[in-house]
């Protein structure tokens, strides 16, 4: 095998673990992301949280099952209009994640709340120690995944993403293997050029000689 050849095959190789290795992490990720909210948690990624939201209180913003970023903020930067994700301290689901919009700031620093939805504003204030931070996007591709919860659809989408790879992977080998016997046949076809070129220059070596011989018994 050529050095060339070795190359290839170690950049293939590097490929091929570059992209397990993105499958698995996302894996990972939408699994502890998942986990974490089942748990009533927010799930912490790269710097930011992760929530799951659970009501329909701030439609159309914000959608029932929607995952949303939510980023660290100083609290003496949020103003009316801001969504903010917070544990909440109203009765019924006290402790619990809710995200809400900003009304106003009362004179004590919390935080007048009310869904978008809701006709009427969040019963208690929010301060700034249970304030996980402010609304910054949506992460869509949680979402999708989360639409494969019962183990039916589960199941198939494993199945399609490995066949999907595994394709991939057949793909690329049959062409290394035909770019192999591309190489081999041009290399052979080189060869029999070359012999055939030698035997003319053989037969044309011996047709000389022979009129030569002859010319000489003619003398």
């Amino acid at each position: 095998m050529s050095f060339g050849s070795k190359i290839c095959k170690a950049l293939r190789l590097a490929g091929q673990c570059a992209v397990w290795a993105v499958l698995i992490l996302l894996v990972v990720l939408t699994a502890y992301i998942m986990i974490c909210n089942m748990q009533g948690k927010a799930a912490v990624v790269f710097g930011r949280s992760i929530v799951k939201v659970i009501s329909e209180s701030m439609e159309p913003s914000i959608h029932d099952g929607d995952y949303i970023i939510i980023k660290k903020t100083d609290c003496s930067e949020l103003e009316a209009g801001d969504i903010i994700c917070f544990y909440s301290r109203d009765e019924e689901i006290f402790g619990k994640m809710n995200t809400h919009r900003i009304i106003r700031r009362l004179d004590d620093g919390s935080f007048v709340t009310k869904g978008d939805a809701n006709y009427d504003e969040d019963s208690a204030a929010v301060t700034a120690d249970n304030i996980i931070g402010k609304y910054e996007g949506k992460v869509r591709f949680l979402r999708w995944i989360n639409s494969f919860a019962s183990v039916k659809k589960l199941i198939l989408a494993a199945v399609v993403v490995i066949m999907s790879v595994t394709a991939a992977f057949e793909v690329a080998t049959i062409a290394k293997v035909s770019a192999e016997y591309r190489a081999k046949k041009a290399e052979a076809d080189n060869e029999t050029a070359v012999r055939q070129a030698i035997d003319r220059e053989k037969h044309k070596l011996y047709e000389q000689d022979h009129a030569d011989n002859k010319e000489r018994e003619d003398i």
